[in-house]
Order: structure tokens, then sequence, then C-alpha cells
């Protein structure tokens, strides 16, 4: 079974902006249409890269970007367990633990993200485990 991997939103963007080391992203996501591992994200992820894009995108623009992600990773659900859950946590960003908790799940082995300090998460009154966070190129050297 080949590995699930969580996408945090900051690595789409920095693809979809192409900002410094997005690079690392692309070859995450090459990994992914290769079918080397599997790429995930959030339902969270793909509404907060519409609320980032519309800043800079026109309508005619942000469609296909979004549906361009769709096509590439593995949009997962969130709901009020997940919810639950995360509220239980303690971690620097809530957002963040949603996330982690959605990824976890999900049966994600492994968290990619730009901002690993923001995934330092309490979990110890739940019972989920959240997966290794690792930075884009972290991930890669080590794929």
């Amino acid at each position: 079974m080949k590995p699930r991997v969580f996408l945090d939103t900051n690595v789409l963007m920095d693809l979809l902006l192409q900002r410094p080391g997005f690079e690392f992203s692309a070859q995450i996501l090459q990994a992914g249409e290769d079918g080397r591992i599997e790429l995930c994200c959030s339902i969270l992820t793909m509404a907060n890269l519409a609320f980032i894009l519309r800043k800079t995108a026109t309508p005619a623009k942000l469609a296909p970007s979004l549906m361009q992600v769709q096509s590439l990773v593995t949009v997962l659900p969130m709901d009020s367990e997940q919810l639950s859950e995360a509220i239980g946590m303690d971690g620097k960003d809530f957002e963040d633990i949603l996330q982690a908790v959605c990824a976890a799940k999900a049966g994600c082995t492994s968290i990619i993200t730009d901002n690993q300090k923001d995934y330092q998460i309490d979990a110890r009154i739940s019972k989920i485990k959240i997966p290794p966070v690792f930075g884009p190129k972290e991930f890669i050297d080590n794929l």
C-alpha cells in the first residue's frame, strides 16, 4: 500500500504561486502523479486556497486552479467529530490542529507543511496519533 500524504495549504500555495521552494512541492506532486504516494488535503484546504487565490486571481482563473488541485489530490472531508477532537487538543494554530486531526482520521502517514512549528500539537488527552510532520524538502530527501 502506498503512503498517504497530507498536504497543508501552504504547500499547495507554494506550487500555485510558485513561491520560493515550490520545486520541492512540485516533486511531491510528481510523486503523486507517478503513483508512488497518494496525495490528500482537507476540504478546509480547498476553502483556504479559494480565499487566498480570490485576492489575486480573477474568477475565470480561480475555478481552473481549484479544479487542477482537486484532480491531483484526494480531498478529505471534515466533520463534527474531528472538530470535537481538535477542540480537546492544544497547539499554536487551531486550523493546523484541525488539519492534523483530519490527516490522522484519514490514515495519512505524514503531513507536509512549510510551518512545522505550527504542528507541535499536544494530543495527550486524545486517542488520535498525529502523523509525523515534514517540510517539503525533508520529505523529498527521504522519499
